[in-house]
């Protein structure tokens, strides 16, 4: 029996919401189109060796061109960047009004050049191809911009209607983390304050060798690590403020082992 496959990142987003799901797609398809254009604009084909036999018998080699992309053809237009303006549209030839109302019965009829006259010439050959490509990427351009604030508010739609699913297991997790935090810093302060009692007792501290564990802090200050993560779970909501736990070092870190 085959596997099931996993469903997608954008499948499990369509399942929430699909109209983010459609936007994520569209937006794709757009950055795909425009990333093939540009390629189709900007490409050139490599140069090759050619080896060919003249009437003699004797073998050849030459350099065979590539083909020069559509952006560097226009940039050797001899025109320059004149050549990108849009072209004027021939204006057909007009008899004047009052001329033809005197001797108009005479006149043979117009050219058909002159009544429907034809569009100007391209200023090189792939200039209509590069026009075509130039609008197409202007209209994906301002679709994109389009999008922008629509993916921004299906964004932040998606994100309330998951985070509202997901965000029970998430505070069993920092619960998790808060009572953990708590339990260690108990044990800390339990060391502490039992090798502080040994330096009040005057045991020489080199046959107790404490371990400082001065890298949790002054677990009373409200910045100390263990503290500072119960703190910003108790300020974003996560765990109650009943979990904030009452530590109070008997002395400083440094009276407590200063014991020789």
């Amino acid at each position: 029996m085959a596997k099931k496959s996993e469903p997608t990142l954008i499948d499990r987003i369509r399942e929430v919401h699909p109209k983010y799901a459609a936007l994520l797609e569209k937006q794709r398809d757009l950055l795909d189109r425009q990333d093939a254009l540009y390629l189709d604009l900007n490409d050139s084909a490599p140069q090759t060796l050619v080896r060919t036999v003249d009437a003699a018998g004797e073998e050849r080699v030459t350099l065979n061109a590539g083909k020069v992309s559509l952006a560097e053809t226009a940039r050797r237009s001899v025109l320059g960047w004149v050549a990108q303006l849009p072209k004027p549209k021939p204006q057909p030839v007009l008899r004047h009004e009052g001329a033809v109302a005197l001797v108009g019965e005479l006149l043979s009829p117009q050219p058909e050049h002159e009544i429907n006259p034809p569009p100007l010439p391209p200023n090189w050959p792939d200039e209509s191809r590069y026009r075509e490509i130039g609008r197409e990427l202007e209209s994906i351009a301002e679709a994109l911009k389009l999008l922008a604030p629509e993916l921004t508010r299906a964004r932040r739609e998606y994100s309330k209607l998951v985070v509202a699913e997901r965000a029970p297991d998430y505070q069993k997790l920092v619960e998790t983390v808060v009572d953990a935090s708590r339990q260690l810093g108990d044990a800390v302060l339990a060391a502490h304050e039992f090798v502080d009692q040994a330096r009040l007792d005057g045991i020489e501290r080199r046959y107790l060798k404490p371990l400082l564990m001065t890298e949790f802090g002054d677990l009373a200050e409200q910045y100390s690590p263990l503290r500072s993560i119960i703190e910003r779970a108790i300020e974003l909501g996560h765990a109650a403020a009943g979990k904030r736990p009452d530590w109070k070092l008997p002395a400083s870190h440094e009276l407590i082992y200063s014991g020789v």
